[in-house]
């Protein structure tokens, strides 16, 4: 069963019955390892359907729900219908949109031979072909417009029934290849020329690429929802890492390529997700039509408007609010679609209102993004109690493609430690979905205590050396902290002495002039409170400063230690130099998550996994090691 993007289209409007039948075809008797795209925007253009074939490579098909009886005249050119008038032929229209592809995948030189007989051609063939789905190859071949479109690149009425009754991949397959113009042998397209393929089609799905040409591009599963999601209300439940931004970003690029009339805003709560939103959706288009901005900072534009007072603080943001009448209401300017990115971060007053300035409140487009895992600030409401409608609408998340499983088992393993209260409601902002990982392995996460917090940033810069030194850029790097600063301890300031003191670069993206302006690939260590650090991911996390003050509200501090451990990709290592509920909850995690990872895993662990600064003991065996794990 072949991928198909959008996943169904049973609920889409404006799709023939003939486009139905072809989509279903496709989907059933093509093979697994098959992209089919329906009726999406490339350059402008609509093709209905874009297959990309790993042993085949590109095929554009129209499909055309046209009678004989309703054509009147037709060359190789242009067709005239009773129904239409005149049109262009439909091989035509197919090779035209297969070239519009081509030239657009020529650009990347990854993808083009640059030796050779077919130098300067794409490393894969193309096709394209016609599809009649009420026209018999015998009624066409009997009328007069034979001949307008080569027998070999239509599929006709009964060929395609034929496939369909007898459910023969072979038959499809073999049309299909017959649709090639030009023939040679390739290696069969693995998954970094398919993601190459995908990126350079549809921008939207391209995350990054580094400097050696390495496309990264959302997933498969990430791009169907981000563009089979429908309209209305719609909200995406999904732990952390498993892409919730990336869909909404997606989802943003998207909207504002296919609806250019549109008025469209992106918000969040946190100013540094904002920033990297900005970068991402609108880079350094300054001629858009998505507006990015941050909770207070949309609201603070708003009071200025209706001159009020600047809010500073959430219990003003709300309270602005509350002074907007209905009168006020009726002259902001409104909005077509609103995506909400680290919607569980967001009040309820702030939702409703949200909600009132769609340009139809129960109808436009509206996406949030959550995950009450990661709801720090304790906001308790119900989707139905802001007016968002999403029964039946709602995505569930639950498979974490950023960490690897040893980062996750520890991070769930605080998290879910039998004291925090789940929901398992749905609708409800605190409902928390037990996260999955997929099948990614790495290092044990080393948790160390210390007898200061000068003692946690002296071993935290030494690692961070050695990685720079494996060739882990700074900019992969962030050290995270609960607070800038408690009871007279100075984390921001200590940490950035010791960086300045080893001439290492960095940033502290949760001040006020680095929020606005982050950019995320700055070669620079990144230096920041947790909460800032909401919805951005590192190769290499550093967490240090845990203190007494986390014990205030224990449960939304174990929710800030999950959030702060699922920033990291692949590395993670945690210091402390306190002991209190929280601490030992994190080190009861982390040697359950060594047990869960046990045998092939342990044999890896080095003697300072779990490390304590105290005078050196004696020179102990392996085994001694292993046990002392566990003590």
């Amino acid at each position: 069963m072949a991928v198909m993007i959008p996943e169904s289209i049973s609920a889409l409007e404006n799709v023939t019955v003939g486009e139905k039948k072809v989509f279903k075809i496709l989907k059933e008797l093509l093979q697994d390892d098959y992209i089919v795209w329906f009726d999406l925007r490339v350059n402008n253009r609509y093709p209905d359907f874009i297959i990309l074939a790993p042993d085949l490579g590109l095929i554009v098909l129209e499909v055309k729900d046209w009678q004989i009886g309703s054509i009147i005249s037709a060359d190789t050119n242009k067709f005239e219908l009773k129904t239409m008038g005149k049109c262009s032929n439909p091989l035509k229209q197919a090779r035209d949109y297969m070239f519009n592809i081509v030239n657009e995948l020529k650009k990347d030189k990854k993808l083009v031979d640059g030796t050779g007989k077919y130098k300067g051609r794409l490393k894969f063939t193309y096709g394209h072909g016609v599809i009649f789905t009420k026209i018999t190859k015998k009624s066409f071949e009997a009328s007069p417009f034979k001949g307008t479109i080569e027998d070999n690149f239509i599929i006709f009425q009964d060929e395609l029934k034929q496939i369909e009754n007898s459910c023969s991949k072979d038959i499809l397959k073999e049309k299909l290849e017959a649709m090639f113009p030009m023939k040679f042998d390739f290696e069969r397209l693995d998954d970094k020329y398919i993601n190459r393929i995908r990126g350079n089609i549809f921008k939207e799905v391209k995350l990054a690429s580094d400097s050696e040409g390495i496309f990264k591009v959302m997933n498969l599963e990430q791009e169907n929802y981000a563009k089979g999601l429908g309209y209305g209300h719609r909200v995406i439940r999904g732990v952390a890492g498993s892409g919730k931004t990336v869909i909404l970003t997606c989802r943003a690029k998207y909207l504002m390529e296919v609806h250019k009339d549109w008025n469209i805003m992106v918000l969040c709560y946190n100013k540094t997700l904002a920033a990297f939103l900005r970068e991402a959706i609108n880079g350094n288009n300054k001629d858009t039509n998505v507006e990015i901005i941050h909770m207070h900072g949309w609201i603070n534009k708003i009071s200025k408007e209706l001159g009020f007072s600047t809010a500073l603080y959430d219990n003003q943001v709300t309270g602005n609010i509350s002074k907007i009448t209905d009168e006020m209401l009726e002259k902001l300017n409104k909005y077509d679609a609103i995506l909400i990115d680290e919607g569980q971060d967001l009040e309820e007053e702030w939702l409703k209102f949200i909600v009132k300035n769609l340009r139809d409140p129960e109808h436009s487009h509206l996406l949030l993004a959550s995950d009450g895992a990661q709801n720090l600030y304790s906001r308790k409401y119900t989707l139905k109690s802001v007016g968002i409608k999403a029964v039946g609408r709602t995505i569930i998340m639950r498979e974490n493609y950023r960490n690897t499983k040893e980062i996750l088992d520890f991070a769930n393993g605080i998290l879910l430690d039998g004291d925090n209260k789940k929901s398992s409601n749905a609708d409800e902002n605190d409902f928390i979905i037990e996260a999955k990982s997929i099948l990614r392995r790495g290092s044990i996460s080393k948790v160390t205590e210390t007898k200061r917090f000068d003692d946690e940033i002296e071993k935290i810069i030494d690692q961070i050396i050695e990685l720079n030194k494996d060739g882990v850029n700074y900019r992969e790097i962030a050290i995270l902290y609960p607070y800038g600063k408690y009871l007279g301890t100075e984390y921001v300031k200590t940490v950035e002495d010791a960086l300045k003191k080893k001439s290492i670069p960095y940033v502290c993206i949760n001040k006020a002039v680095n929020r606005a302006n982050f950019k995320l690939n700055k070669n620079e260590v990144k230096i920041s409170t947790i909460y800032s650090a909401k919805g951005l991911d590192f190769k290499a996390v550093f967490i240090c400063g845990i203190n007494q003050g986390l014990m205030k509200s224990y449960d939304e501090s174990k929710k800030l230690l999950y959030v702060g451990m699922t920033r990291a990709r692949d590395i993670l290592n945690v210091t402390y130099s306190v002991n209190n509920e929280l601490t030992e909850a994190m080190v009861k995690s982390h040697k359950q998550m060594i047990r869960n990872n046990g045998g092939e895993q342990i044999a890896k662990i080095g003697p300072k996994e779990i490390q304590v600064n105290k005078p050196k003991e004696k020179k102990k065996g392996f085994m001694d090691k292993i046990m002392a794990l566990f003590r």
